[in-house]
């Protein structure tokens, strides 16, 4: 990842996490769709090498966030997550 973000706190859903218990992990592809959709409905730009915080809205979570990042070398979008998301890491 390209971009260094400072300690603190960061959203992921519904709460905020010390930056030390997550780790960026590339987003489920469902997630990554309804949070592409939210966005351009709400013309919020997701750019490349940029954090952004998107918030979307459903029944069970009605002001979730989350931090996510575009890598320039990919197509996907990656994500802040609780640790525990994180698989394959050594």
């Amino acid at each position: 990842m390209e971009a260094e973000l400072p300690d603190g706190q960061y959203p992921f859903i519904d709460r905020r996490y010390p930056l030390a218990e997550l780790a960026m992990i590339e987003m489920p592809r469902a997630l990554e769709e309804l949070l592409r959709a939210q966005a351009a409905a709400r013309g919020v730009l997701i750019a490349r090498g940029q954090i952004v915080e998107l918030r979307c809205k459903s029944a069970e979570y009605p002001d979730a966030t989350f931090t996510v990042y575009w890598p320039h070398e990919e197509d996907r979008l990656h994500m802040l997550a609780p640790r525990k998301f994180s698989k394959g890491r050594a």
